[in-house]
């Protein structure tokens, strides 16, 4: 026989008793939950940001590149924002919110030869070599001449090759002559429009689903009990 059947479930009980307590509430109370609650979330979160851990108090998946701190200073323009049906925590600048977004999902940044030039400048080519660029050298392939010759077999007469090391790379070539021969050696000779970064996923927003809920739980009870005196 079709009909409707309703049912219990734990996994949504305790979220269905917080949207009652919620309900039970007048607006001005319910803003004043969600105020307090933020105050614990951003608390909670910039906290994540100083301890280089996510949410689950694992630490951050660390930099491809370099060595500096990740999200520096975005914890401090971080903010929330309230009203009695939820609160909101993010950062008034739309470009640093887009950026701690990418982060807190893993969203890959599209990058552009426009794009670096507005961030780092118009490169210049004379300069020396990158460590970057000895490093992607070496992974390519890249050798120089040994000065020395094969004296017998298949490559009798050829001069030897060996691998340099990246200080070499790093004192004897240009930013420019070393990006050209990547491109060589990667069969990309025409630089790319645009290319993708990966950006791994580093939860930091707020806490963990159980003690996000456990916080609101808590500052529902709160309210009712102040208001009950």
């Amino acid at each position: 026989m079709s009909g409707l059947s309703i049912g219990y479930d734990r996994r949504h009980a305790s979220r269905i008793q917080q949207d009652i307590g919620l309900l039970s509430l007048p607006n001005t109370s319910r803003k004043q939950v969600f105020k307090n609650s933020g105050r614990r979330y951003l608390k909670a979160s910039r906290e994540h940001i100083r301890e280089q851990k996510t949410v689950y108090g694992t630490p951050f998946e660390k930099r491809k590149y370099g060595k500096g701190k990740l999200l520096k200073n975005m914890g401090r323009s971080l903010k929330f924002y309230t009203s009695p049906n939820h609160v909101k925590v993010t950062w008034p600048n739309k470009s640093v919110a887009k950026l701690g977004y990418r982060q807190q999902f893993g969203i890959d940044e599209v990058m552009t030869a426009s794009r670096m030039v507005k961030i780092h400048g118009q490169p210049d080519y004379k300069a020396p070599a990158t460590k970057k660029q000895a490093k992607a050298l070496l992974e390519s392939g890249f050798t120089i001449s040994a000065g020395k010759k094969f004296k017998s077999g298949a490559k009798k007469g050829k001069t030897r090759r060996k691998r340099p090391s990246q200080r070499w790379i790093m004192d004897n070539m240009k930013l420019g002559q070393a990006g050209l021969i990547i491109r060589t050696l990667r069969n990309t000779t025409k630089p790319p429009k645009s290319w993708k970064i990966p950006v791994p996923a580093r939860p930091f927003l707020g806490m963990a689903g159980g003690d996000a809920a456990q916080v609101l739980t808590d500052e529902i009870e709160k309210e009712r009990q102040r208001r009950a005196r």
